[in-house]
């Protein structure tokens, strides 16, 4: 039969309405946050919607006609792993697949779905969760440590003080007459005696430092009483390896210092001793005093207007500049090994620091090998802003702690960071795209340049957010321990801990995140200075130092989480 010209007219109206509909389907599916692929019986693309493509990182033509690389099944929902083209990002995407026909043919369309955010939530859940439990385990395992330290230093003290007891009443005669040999031997005994009672209350000391069961009274005292007890404890062991020791002049407007003067002292008598062990007959040791407004950078201080430094110098055979950060870490000396010359069990700077630390100050070292060493001991100066010092404890006070350099009192030109705060807290956002700008674009962090956006910031408007939000806290609570600011801290810490370990796995060194952390005060201390009003009460440095107290201690962190993330 002959078709007419009207039944062709007829044919095409028919299929007009379809074409329509393939159109504005064709649109929708365009117009999908999710990628839609089809897939032929052969396991082939056909068609790719520009979600897909954007997904794969390829353009439509690209994947149309390549092997989409995964079985499918209809019906079934399930993740998959997507490398990008060109060695890009991995990205993970939830896939749905139902029965469709495409040109005729039976196919699969297949639903993508980007979930990489969420798995990565997911995984950060996950790694929160198992820091938590290792952290919880940790810290049991250190106060079962801690006890059982101070338990048996207790129990060692005992019996110690009685062969102390008995020697000395040997010498005096008491049990009867001694040869000169005698009492050379019991002489030798009560020594040992007393070097190991020494070591005991050392070990004493330390186990209360970690289990933060050790306390110092912060109350103003005199730098020369101090220095005048230590030195008569040593002086006879100065003299007695002819060591001269020089105390200089101190400046008539050399004030108190605010902390315990037992621990000050403590301190001060082990200094000295080193100082003894350390230098060659003949030496000289020089101690001094004075105020100081502009402290040493690498000392870990609160913001105050002053401080005391007390420093003993000596002229003996210093410390190698690889082993000056490790001095202060327990059981550590800077002479080690088998052939060591002097004795030691390396307690007494690590308790030393911490006593420091724990009194609002810091214990610092410069030393030249062949040049002797300048060990200088930073306290709060006595101010008249200062009324009432609070008591702190170990666990506020700790070097392995955030809280450790929380500001603990807000001296009359730290009033107003609450304002502060509330600026920097408004302007999180910008900060942190300033800051994850830098960091893409500086030559010394080239590791940066093609992460994603997400592992750059890694959290970053987080602590920053949280930064903010402490210092209304510290202003509120005038710096004193608080479970606001102590939450505070945790959060801090945690953060930073993650931040560290995350910057391991991507590749980056000690060197790059600390440069890291560098950008991040110089951007913080732009926003603070824009925030704090001039010719007000708030001093813009102290507010740029208190801020820096805690960006400092999450660097501390950080640090320490990338090193051992190597190690692993």
């Amino acid at each position: 039969m002959t078709e007419t010209p009207e039944t062709y007219v007829r044919a095409d109206e028919s299929e007009s309405p379809q074409r329509g509909s393939w159109e504005r389907l064709r649109a929708i599916i365009d117009s999908l946050a999710d990628g839609i692929v089809i897939v032929d019986r052969g396991g082939d693309i056909r068609f790719a919607n520009p979600a897909a493509a954007r997904l794969f990182n390829r353009s439509a033509d690209e994947l149309i006609g390549t092997a989409f690389g995964s079985p499918l099944l209809a019906g079934e929902t399930t993740e998959m792993e997507i490398v990008r083209r060109g060695g890009g990002d991995v990205v993970y995407a939830e896939l749905r697949v139902v029965d469709t026909e495409w040109e005729n043919e039976t196919a699969e369309l297949v639903s993508l779905r980007d979930v990489t955010d969420r798995r990565q939530a997911d995984e950060r859940a996950r790694q929160l969760s198992h820091e938590r439990e290792a952290r919880l385990e940790a810290e049991a395992a250190s106060q079962a440590k801690s006890d059982f330290l101070a338990i048996m230093s207790h129990e060692l003290r005992t019996p110690l003080n009685a062969i102390l007891g008995y020697s000395e009443l040997m010498e005096l005669g008491i049990s009867g007459d001694m040869t000169d040999a005698m009492r050379k031997q019991v002489g030798r005994i009560r020594l040992s005696a007393k070097h190991l009672l020494g070591l005991v209350n050392d070990i004493l000391d330390l186990a209360k430092v970690e289990a933060g069961r050790l306390s110092v009274a912060n109350a103003p005292a005199l730098v020369s009483d101090a220095i005048t007890s230590a030195i008569t404890i040593l002086q006879p062991q100065a003299l007695a390896r002819n060591l001269n020791i020089v105390t200089q002049e101190f400046p008539p407007s050399l004030p108190q210092y605010v902390g315990d003067d037992e621990r000050v002292r403590q301190i001060l008598v082990n200094l000295l001793s080193n100082a003894v062990k350390w230098t060659e007959p003949g030496g000289i040791i020089t101690i001094e005093a004075c105020a100081n407004d502009n402290p040493d950078q690498r000392a870990r201080l609160q913001p105050r207007k002053s401080y005391v430094c007390i420093k003993v110098i000596d002229s003996g055979v210093g410390i190698s500049e690889e082993k000056l950060g490790a001095i202060f870490e327990p059981f550590v000396q800077g002479d080690t090994g088998p052939t060591r010359s002097q004795e030691g069990s390396g307690l007494g700077l690590a308790i030393g620091r911490r006593l420091a630390r724990l009194m609002g100050g810091d214990l610092t070292v410069q030393s030249e090998v062949g040049k002797g060493s300048t060990f200088a001991l930073w306290l709060p100066a006595d101010m008249d802003a200062v009324s009432e010092q609070p008591v702190y404890t170990a666990a506020e006070a700790d070097s392995d702690h955030v809280s450790a350099d929380a500001p603990r009192t807000v001296e009359p030109q730290l009033k107003g960071l609450c304002e502060v705060g509330t600026s920097m807290l408004s302007q999180v956002e910008s900060l942190t795209s300033a800051i994850v700008g830098r960091i893409r674009t500086d030559p010394n962090i080239s590791m940066a340049a093609g992460l994603r956006t997400s592992q750059v910031s890694d959290h970053l408007s987080t602590f920053l957010a949280d930064i903010a939000g402490a210092l209304a806290v510290v202003e509120d609570t005038l710096g004193k321990p608080s479970p606001l600011l102590a939450d505070a801290m945790e959060i801090q810490r945690l953060v930073s801990e993650r931040h560290g370990g995350q910057r391991a796995r991507l590749g980056w060194n000690e060197s790059a995140i600390r440069r890291e952390f560098m950008i991040i005060r110089e951007e913080v201390g732009r926003v603070v200075r824009s925030a704090v009003p001039p010719g007000g009460a708030l001093n813009v440095d102290d507010a740029i130092a208190t801020v820096n107290r805690f960006v400092d201690q999450a660097e501390y962190v950080a640090v320490r989480a990338l090193e051992r993330e190597m190690k692993d």
